[in-house]
C-alpha cells in the first residue's frame, strides 16, 4: 500500500517551490486507487501509467489544488475470469474511501463489468458514494490488434484508463457530457474513443473549480466545535452546509427513471390501477372519501413506502468507517430524497393514467349510475379524488413489489450514475 499526505491543506512554496518563508498553503484533494483483484504484469504497469498521467493532467489543469493518488491493492475482491456487480466494488470503494479519508475513490478491475443497459461498461461512477468502479478488460488494445509488443499494449491501456478516470471523476463532482470530442466529458461509445487527446473545457475547469474548492475544505466532522454536536444537531448542520451536494447527487441518480427500470415495483402498481378501476366498489370506496383524507393517505404512503424500500434494499447500510461523517450524511439524504421523488414519479404516473382510463371509458351512463349511487352529481373532484385513492394504494402495491426486485440491481438504479 502506498501512502500520501493525509486530506489537509498541504504547504507549497510559492513561485514554483522555492522553500522561502511565506509559502502558501494549497487546498489538498485525495483520489484514492483501489486495485480490486489479482492484475498480470502489463494491466500492473498500465495502472502506473495510469495514474501517474491522472496526475499530471490534473496539476495542468487544476493547478489550484494538491493532488494525492493512494493506492491500496485488494486481491479479495473481483476474482479473475468473472463478470463483476459494480455495486459490489462501489461498495468497498466507499469502505476504503471513508476509512482513509479520501475524497474520491477509483476501483480498477481487471474483470468485465456486468452492464444493465449497454451491451458494456468500461465504468460506473456513482456520485452518491463518491467513487467510480474502470475495468480494464476491454482497453487492451491487442482485442483489435495483435501487432502490438506487450511495452505498447500496456502503454496504450494504461493512457485509456487514465482517461476513463478523469471523465469519471468529472462525473464525481457534478459535470455532464460534452458534445466536444476532444472533451474529457466526451461520452466514449468504444475504448479506442479514448485515445483521442482531451482536455477540460473552460466552463468544466470552473465548475470543478468550484466543487473542489468546497471538498478540500475541512469536512465537519475534522472541526472539534461539529464533533461535540449531538447526531441531530450534525445531521442538520450538514445538511444545510452540503444541501448543494445533495441536489447534484439526486440529478445524478434521475429517480423520474425508477418507475422504467424498476419493473416489479411498476408491473405491481399499475396491476393494482387496473383491477381498482373496473371494480364497481373501489370507486364507491375512493369517491366517497374527502379530499383531505385521500391527500393524506397520499402522504403516508410515499412516506411510508419509501422507508420502507430503504431499508427492506438496505440502501443505507452503514459502513465501516471514521464513526458519522459530513459526506454519509450527504449520500443518505440523497438516496432517501431520490427514492421519495421515484416514488412521487410512479404516483403521479397513476394519478395521471387513473384520470386518463375514466374519461376514455367512464361513459354517461356510468357516471349516471354512479350519481345515482351518491346521491349527487359525478363531477371531477370525484374523478381526482378516485384518482388519487387509486395511486395512493397503488404504490402502496408496488412497493412490495419492488421489495422483490434483486438487491443489487436495485441498488445499482439507486448508486450508478451512468454506464460509461
Amino acid at each position: 500500500m502506498e501512502t500520501t499526505a493525509p486530506p489537509s491543506s498541504l504547504p507549497a512554496p510559492p513561485d514554483g517551490g522555492t522553500g522561502e518563508p511565506g509559502a502558501r498553503h494549497v487546498p489538498a484533494v485525495v483520489v484514492g486507487w483501489i486495485q480490486a483483484g489479482p492484475l498480470d504484469e502489463q494491466q500492473r504497469t498500465a495502472l502506473k501509467v495510469a495514474r501517474r498521467r491522472v496526475r499530471q493532467v490534473l496539476a495542468r489543469e487544476l493547478p489550484g489544488f494538491a493532488w494525492a493518488l493512494p493506492l491500496v491493492r485488494r486481491r479479495d475482491l473481483a476474482p479473475a475470469g468473472v463478470r463483476v456487480e459494480p455495486v459490489d466494488l462501489l461498495d468497498a470503494g466507499a469502505a476504503e474511501r471513508a476509512v482513509a479519508g479520501w475524497d474520491f475513490a477509483l476501483v480498477v478491475t481487471a474483470a468485465d463489468l456486468h452492464a444493465r443497459h449497454r451491451s458494456f461498461a468500461l465504468a460506473t461512477p456513482s456520485q452518491a458514494l463518491a467513487s467510480a468502479v474502470l475495468s480494464l478488460a476491454r482497453l487492451d488494445p491487442s482485442l483489435r490488434d495483435s501487432r502490438r509488443t506487450p511495452a505498447e499494449r500496456a502503454e496504450t491501456a494504461g493512457r485509456r484508463l487514465a482517461a476513463l478516470a478523469l471523465h469519471a471523476l468529472g462525473h464525481l463532482n457534478g459535470l455532464g457530457h460534452e458534445d466536444d470530442a476532444g472533451a474529457w466529458m466526451h461520452a466514449p461509445k468504444t475504448a479506442a474513443d479514448l485515445d483521442r487527446p482531451a482536455h477540460y473545457t473552460a466552463s468544466n475547469r470552473e465548475e470543478l473549480e468550484d466543487e473542489l474548492a468546497d471538498v478540500a475544505d475541512p469536512r465537519m466532522e475534522e472541526r472539534a466545535r461539529f464533533r461535540r454536536l449531538s447526531g441531530a444537531a450534525f445531521t442538520l448542520r450538514a445538511l444545510r452546509h452540503g444541501w448543494a451536494d445533495v441536489a447534484d447527487t439526486v440529478l445524478q441518480i434521475r429517480p423520474w427513471l425508477f418507475p422504467f427500470q424498476l419493473s416489479k415495483l411498476t408491473t405491481a402498481a399499475f396491476s393494482t390501477l387496473v383491477v381498482l378501476v373496473i371494480t364497481a366498489e373501489a370507486w364507491d370506496l375512493g369517491t366517497r372519501q374527502p379530499p383531505t383524507r385521500v391527500a393524506a393517505l397520499s402522504v403516508f404512503a410515499l412516506v411510508t413506502t419509501s422507508v420502507y424500500l430503504v431499508r427492506k434494499q438496505r440502501l443505507l447500510a452503514r459502513r465501516h468507517g471514521r464513526g458519522r461523517t459530513e459526506q454519509q450524511v450527504v449520500t443518505s439524504a440523497s438516496i432517501v430524497i431520490a427514492l421519495g421523488l421515484g416514488m412521487a414519479t410512479t404516483y403521479a404516473l397513476l394519478f395521471a393514467a387513473t384520470t386518463a382510463l375514466a374519461a376514455a371509458f367512464f361513459d354517461g351512463q356510468i357516471l349516471a349510475e354512479w350519481a345515482a349511487a351518491l346521491g349527487e352529481p359525478v363531477g371531477v373532484r370525484h374523478v381526482l379524488v378516485f384518482a388519487g385513492f387509486v395511486a395512493a394504494l397503488g404504490i402502496g402495491v408496488g412497493a412490495l413489489g419492488a421489495s422483490f426486485e434483486e438487491q443489487t440491481y436495485f441498488r445499482y438504479v439507486a448508486y450508478v450514475d451512468e454506464e460509461t
